[in-house]
């Protein structure tokens, strides 16, 4: 079982790049991305949205776009397979209602397949998928604890109807003292380089680098790599960052949704992400501070104060029927 993130985190002391920005409405809930070769991305948005891969230049230019016949429910993630087969990750599930999840996979030729899995413990909602050198897809939870379940696939997907066992191998965690808010300890999106050397999580306020010395050739070796003492890279200037991602050169790219009303979501880029998670600063050094910016993205914020008002009126109505009992005696 894994435990990961227990150990003080380094702090890398690289700035995040803005190359872009998501100006265009259809990207608007920006949830999933992918680096493909030649300098364009791939974009997804999550749940109410149409299955729709969009291919962005270095611009963020929408420059063409891929419907997906097969909608997904609660769409959160995209990753891209060795062999140019893009994975988009339909394990949403807000309310923990749903018996699966699925995975869509697009082939370079033009085929897709729909995948499903079964968690073995019940429904959980999900934002981050990992894709090893196996093709057995890794599932981290969101859960706002900033302690997320790791689930592996026990074999690589098939277009069966019925849905696949996934395995629960234990746990990522964030460590306390980057916990500013449940945000920063809510993962929201996953990614591994294109050398198989780091695994990389995201909440809504850092990226956590893993390194994976020996590759990322099964999903035991991700298991292994989220076990490690990450380095932190902290994404400021998102309002609800949500998508990560590797270039092929290991530049670290991070994106993610535009409330309404908010400015256009800006495409983060930090260079060189690879070298820093497997040379960088060592676990027990002492790194800049979360920026000002850490905390709950705006949505979560604005569910934070209704439930506290809702809970300080549910309670002030308790104190006065109390008083108003006794009162009539």
């Amino acid at each position: 079982m894994v435990a990961a993130g227990l150990l003080v985190p380094g702090v890398a002391l690289a700035e995040p790049q803005v190359r872009c920005t998501l100006d265009d409405e259809r990207l608007a809930e920006a949830s999933g991305l992918v680096a493909e070769p030649g300098g364009t991305s791939a974009v997804v948005n999550d749940s109410g949205n149409a299955s729709t891969v969009y291919v962005l230049d270095d611009r963020c230019v929408v420059v063409g776009e891929r419907e997906v016949p097969e909608k997904g429910r609660d769409v959160e993630d995209l990753a891209r397979g060795a062999d140019g087969t893009l994975w988009i990750a339909d394990i949403g599930d807000n309310g923990r209602r749903r018996s699966s999840v699925a995975v869509l996979r697009l082939a370079p030729d033009g085929a897709e397949t729909v995948s499903r899995f079964a968690y073995p413990d019940g429904a959980h909602d999900a934002e981050s998928l990992l894709v090893p050198g196996d093709d057995r897809p890794v599932i981290v939870t969101k859960d706002l604890s900033g302690r997320s379940g790791v689930y592996v696939a026990e074999q690589a997907p098939d277009d069966s109807e019925e849905p696949q066992p996934l395995r629960r191998a234990g746990e990522v965690v964030v460590p306390g003292e980057a916990i500013t808010s449940v945000g920063s300890g809510t993962y929201t999106g996953g990614a591994i380089s294109a050398d198989g050397r780091v695994v990389a999580l995201r909440t809504y306020t850092d990226a956590w680098l893993y390194p994976a010395p020996g590759g990322t050739a099964t999903a035991e070796d991700v298991v292994t790599a989220l076990a490690s003492p990450p380095v932190r890279v902290p994404l400021s200037g998102e309002v609800q960052g949500e998508a990560l991602a590797f270039a092929p050169d290991g530049t670290l790219l991070a994106t993610g949704e535009t409330p309404s009303g908010e400015r256009p979501a800006p495409l983060l880029a930090v260079p060189g992400a690879t070298t820093l998670a497997t040379e960088g600063t060592p676990a027990t050094s002492v790194g800049r501070p979360v920026p000002e910016r850490a905390g709950l993205p705006e949505p979560l914020t604005t569910i934070g104060v209704v439930v506290a008002v809702a809970l300080g009126v549910f309670a002030l109505v308790a104190v006065v029927a109390v008083v108003r009992r006794r009162t009539s005696r």
